[in-house]
């Protein structure tokens, strides 16, 4: 199994995941099938774009014992696309199970022909003790091994209950073990119960232990209220028996929230079941083909939330949906604050540094995020004689006015205004400095600035007839070309690529990232200088991956590549 990094925004990520010979992507959403119930068709899910489900390995063998081996996972449940299997470890719990041993269930899951194989974690419930949570998480850790060693497709679990030390410990054991996805387990109380800072303290804090190159699945999160505050954590996937559960109990499901059907007098929703129907039909229906019904609608408005939120990650605006989303619920909105205090260092070393989206001020805690504490880091770079002042950036030199996020945000109260008059010199030292560091831009000793023709924004940065960069329109960065990285050397920051790729690179092509090492801190979206083993300049490009994932990832691009040795006679 291979992950690969596509698109990024807030800690959220874009992926393709290859498993069982199929590439699906995340963040995903896997509907649990239970071959008993079978409440939505294959074919129905098809339809909504589902991509791989999920089923009770426990459940199959208690009902199908030996025909789910002669059959297989796919007959029995009617999918034909990826299946993950769950040991049952919950339905094991609350039915008093103790005599099926975790050896036993991985080893039926692998006869099923499972794609993803869970071995059998000890349950922690919330508030059991440390000592109790820690005898769980010991346990879990050694059956975890055990099944290590019987499959090649494993999830890893991580238990730990609401002691994030615990936690911490459970992700370095499934570090060293390896997974091909990693599963957050215990935390369905938490979602229950509404107490989303500890689920949020939970998931960040096994987000930000965990390998980045396997994705992270938040193990029973199955309503869409919480899909874009986990993914904006780093969780890629999720499953939902709850379309099922919440329509048996005339539940109807909303991003928002959770409605009871009998109080509907409007389906606030255009999905195929919510068009066709009324409320007032829908109650009048049998009970098998009311729960039928709103289970669709259930799925329908789950599988919309995940491609709402893939959107939003495209278009660099993740946490904008999030702030929305979080409004629904004064729990959601006070975990959000709390994690964005708490987390702020590995929110920094995972969000993009520039986006083509505008900063939205949504309220207190947008001055919390990322985009805001970097700016304000960044800015004191940066030496002027005369700045302007902008919540909740504070003072800013009048030289960045056009330069991301200062100019590219809309922010209640503040008014914009005639760009400053300012040389054009100036702004692209100041630039410099902002972004490769204090003294950047009296590297440029001697050069000229060249204007669009079309706009008469700065375009161009000149210098003895060689291109040293461009200012980019969208957030008025500077993209240096060789030329420019030669000059900039010292203060930007350095990839380094493996000898076997370094002629690939010299020719313009991307900087793999199974081939390339760093020492910097650097952050996704930043301009980089690209080295072979001997120091020389061979090209400059975006950084896609922070530190840590280029250590971590071995496949996916580290470095888009902007400009190469190529074309250093240009």
């Amino acid at each position: 199994m291979v992950f690969e990094l596509v698109e990024r925004d807030a800690a959220g990520r874009i992926g393709k995941w290859y498993v069982g010979g199929k590439k699906v992507k995340t963040p995903l959403l896997l509907p649990v099938i239970n071959p008993n119930i079978p409440v939505v068709s294959s074919n129905e899910l098809r339809k909504m774009g589902c991509e791989m489900v999920i089923t009770n390995a426990f459940i199959i063998k208690s009902s199908f014992a030996d025909k789910a081996v002669e059959r297989g996972v796919r007959k029995i449940t009617g999918w034909n696309g990826p299946v993950y299997t769950d040991s049952g470890t919950f339905q094991m719990f609350s039915r008093g199970v103790k005599d099926l041993s975790s050896r036993e269930m991985v080893e039926y899951q692998v006869k099923i022909g499972s794609d993803v194989v869970t071995p059998v974690d000890m349950f922690t419930l919330p508030d059991e003790t440390k000592r109790e949570a820690n005898v769980k998480l010991n346990e879990t850790i050694k059956r975890t091994r055990e099944a290590r060693e019987l499959v090649d497709f494993l999830c890893v679990p991580i238990q730990g209950g609401c002691f994030t030390d615990l936690r911490a410990c459970a992700c370095k054991a499934a570090s060293e073990i390896g997974g091909e996805v990693y599963a957050i387990g215990g935390i369905v109380p938490l979602m229950e119960n509404y107490r989303f800072t500890e689920l949020s303290d939970i998931v960040l804090t096994c987000t930000s232990n965990l390998p980045s190159n396997r994705p992270v699945h938040a193990f029973g999160c199955g309503h869409p209220m919480v899909f874009s505050l986990l993914v904006a954590f780093g969780c890629d996937v999720f499953d939902s028996a709850m379309y099922s559960l919440a329509a048996c109990k005339g539940r109807y499901l909303t991003p928002t929230g959770t409605r009871n059907l009998s109080e509907l007098r409007e389906f606030p929703c255009f999905c195929p079941v919510c068009s066709r129907h009324t409320p007032e039909e829908i109650l009048k229906m049998g009970e098998k083909e009311r729960i039928k019904k709103l289970s669709l609608h259930n799925l329908y408005i789950s599988f919309q939330e995940i491609k709402e939120i893939r959107q939003a990650v495209y278009e660099g605006r993740l946490w904008e949906l999030v702030q929305e989303r979080v409004r629904s619920h004064p729990r959601l909105l006070e975990a959000l604050i709390f994690s964005l205090k708490k987390y702020r260092s590995f929110f920094l070393s995972r969000d993009p540094v520039s986006k083509k989206s505008a900063f939205f001020y949504s309220g207190k805690e947008s001055e919390l995020r990322p985009e805001v504490l970097r700016a304000k880091e960044w800015v004191k770079r940066v030496r002027s004689k005369k700045y302007f002042v902008k919540k909740p950036f504070g003072r800013i030199p009048v030289e960045l006015w056009g330069v991301y996020p200062f100019f590219q945000s809309i922010v209640p109260g503040f008014t914009e205004e005639k760009q400053p008059k300012v040389s054009e010199k100036s702004v692209v030292k100041a630039i410099m400095d902002y972004q490769f560091g204090d003294g950047a831009g009296k590297l440029l000793k001697t050069f000229e600035v060249e204007k669009s023709k079309k706009t008469g924004k700065i375009r161009r940065i000149i210098s003895k007839g060689k291109v040293l960069g461009t200012i980019r329109a969208y957030d008025n960065f500077f993209l240096p070309t060789v030329h420019g990285a030669e000059l900039l050397k010292e203060k930007m920051k350095k990839i380094v690529v493996r000898d076997e790729a370094v002629e690939f690179v010299k020719k313009g092509r991307d900087v793999l990232a199974k081939f390339a090492e760093t020492d910097d801190k650097v952050f996704p979206g930043e301009e980089v200088v690209v080295e072979d083993r001997e120091g020389n300049i061979i090209a400059v490009g975006k950084c896609m991956l922070n530190r840590k994932e280029i250590s971590e990832f071995d496949k996916g691009v580290a470095v888009k590549v902007r400009n190469s040795v190529k074309y250093l006679s240009s």
